[in-house]
């Protein structure tokens, strides 16, 4: 059975009670146990911001108004109004007449413009009345989607992950982004980037990213986190092939080839690595074999050249003898 896209919101609001809880509570609207409450007869306004009482408009139009009033006294009794308003009309309303220190009210609302949602609580103790109430216009009621186009990869040895901005309402240093990796990791907070590297991923691990963003309190906005970005899931390799590994390669099998061409070449090879040792001519030897060097360029050599005799014979008159 499919879930209905009220429950994550539904959710959510439990997730704000409890933080409205281990928040500040100087703002609650209550009363002191030392106070006088003898015709006390008061109505507190509340800031938009206030950790006691919050109220959100979803994507989905879900309206959740949500209060945390824990320190209120056990025997107070507590009733809460909620009035949505657009273009300065009520259009629509919801009461608790006997309300619970924490709940909230919740409800789908029509399309619409120009929202404004205001909520009344009254607190009756031992026969003094008091008065709170807080009001959100549009800007601060819409809660703003997930990051969109949320991507991730492994480049050179980390995880990249890019991702576009939830709304061109406001400016980039307005948002403020949560990124979840998966299990056993730590949550990375992070603003005013739209991208994230992860150094030192952990090889053949599986890493499940999704993402939330909110707006900044330094911008007026829903400061609440947004729904999570659908996740994706990106796995690394479990070899990595180290740069230095690859340069030694891509040198040594070159050099390898050539040490086979030059074996299978080995006349060539004992030339090149023993070139023969260079050696005068013959005509200038007499003169390198010389010790006196003033001789060098005047000396006549001592060896006589030989005559050499050929005999020639007469071929006709040897013919007539022989006859």
């Amino acid at each position: 059975m499919k879930l209905s896209p009220a429950f994550p919101a539904l959710w959510c609001s439990f997730l704000l009670l409890w933080i409205s809880q281990e928040g500040n509570s100087s703002d609650v609207c209550t009363f002191s146990p030392n106070d006088n409450v003898t015709g006390f007869n008061a109505c507190e306004e509340l800031p938009y911001n206030s950790e006691a009482v919050i109220c959100v408009v979803y994507p989905t139009n879900l309206l959740n108004c949500s209060w945390s009033f824990h320190t209120l006294d056990q025997d107070a009794e507590l009733s809460v109004s909620v009035r949505v308003s657009e273009n300065d009309e009520l259009v629509d309303s919801r009461l608790q007449g006997s309300a619970k220190r924490v709940g909230f009210i919740s409800w789908m609302l029509q399309d619409g413009e120009n929202r404004e949602v205001a909520v009344d609580f009254n607190v009756t103790l031992r026969g003094a009345w008091m008065c709170c109430k807080a009001s959100w216009d549009d800007d601060l009621l819409n809660v703003i989607p997930p990051p969109a186009n949320v991507t991730a990869s492994i480049q050179d040895g980390s995880l990249k992950v890019t991702w576009d901005a939830p709304s061109e309402m406001f400016k980039a240093h307005c948002f403020d982004y949560q990124l979840d990796m998966g299990e056993q990791e730590k949550l990375r907070n992070f603003s005013n980037k739209l991208q994230y590297r992860e150094p030192n991923v952990v090889p053949g691990h599986a890493y499940k990213v999704k993402m939330r963003a909110r707006i900044l309190e330094i911008c007026y906005g829903c400061a609440q986190w947004s729904e999570w970005s659908p996740t994706v899931t990106v796995r690394v390799p479990s070899f990595r092939l180290d740069p230095l590994v690859i340069a030694v390669i891509s040198l040594g099998i070159p050099m390898i080839l050539l040490a086979v061409l030059l074996l299978l070449r080995h006349q060539r090879l004992g030339k090149v690595l023993f070139p023969p040792i260079p050696r005068p001519p013959e005509k200038y030897k007499n003169f390198l074999e010389k010790t006196d060097p003033l001789n060098f360029f005047h000396s006549v050599s001592t060896i006589k050249s030989e005559e050499e005799i050929t005999e020639v014979e007469d071929a006709e008159n040897n013919s007539g003898a022989i006859n």
